[in-house]
């Protein structure tokens, strides 16, 4: 259960703050104090100390903060201590690779499963995975409860695999298709738009260079 609800930027630079203290965990560091956590994440130390004290949880500022104690008090408000587990629909380049590459360093997260509905690419593999027919997604839903899809069809094909996730029962989605897809109200999707953050690093890049 998530312990305190926060806002999108806030739920980032905390993820992001996490993926830090992992690395750090296996570098075999105990303890760590704000300012070398920004160091390690490239943030400032004034974002990261106000970041830490809205919640007032994370041990003692100025001391330091145990590394396993910070990284738990955050998973505890992200409520991901125990993530669900993730699915790919699509079994093309883009599954595949994403399957291939899985989600090590995520801190638990893992795909179990890759589905595609051409009969031709069913039994076969992806990595050590055995792509399995799309007819099988909502007994794995029914089953696991909590379920986050990850939809990387082709082109004009990503509203099929939303319908199809939504009937399911699928109840949040994470997008690589750039077209807009529709869902109801309850469920919860998200795109990687690559040329939205392309955008973004050229704007900053570009004015950057105005301001010279």
């Amino acid at each position: 259960m998530i312990a305190v609800k926060v806002s999108e930027k806030s739920i980032r630079r905390l993820s992001h703050y996490a993926r830090c203290l992992r690395l750090a965990k296996i570098r075999g560091e105990f303890i760590m104090t704000s300012q070398q956590l920004a160091s390690n994440c490239g943030i400032s130390s004034a974002a990261v100390r106000r970041d830490l004290s809205i919640y007032g949880e994370f041990g003692k500022q100025g001391s330091g903060y145990k590394v396993d104690d910070l990284l738990t008090n955050i998973q505890n408000i992200l409520g991901t201590t125990d993530p669900p587990p993730v699915i790919i629909i699509g079994a093309g380049s883009i599954g595949c690779g994403l399957m291939i590459s899985g989600l090590t360093g995520t801190g638990g997260y893992e795909y179990s499963a890759i589905y595609d509905k051409d009969p031709e690419k069913i039994g076969s593999l992806c990595g050590d995975m055995q792509v399995r027919s799309t007819e099988e997604i909502p007994e794995l839903v029914k089953k696991k409860t909590e379920v986050i899809a990850v939809i990387a069809v082709t082109s004009g094909a990503g509203q099929e695999a939303m319908d199809m996730l939504v009937a399911a029962g699928c109840k949040a989605i994470l997008s690589f298709t750039l077209e807009p897809l529709k869902v109801p109200d309850d469920v919860e999707v998200r795109y990687v738009e690559v040329s939205t953050e392309l955008d973004v690093l050229t704007h900053s890049m570009r004015r950057k260079e105005v301001l010279k």
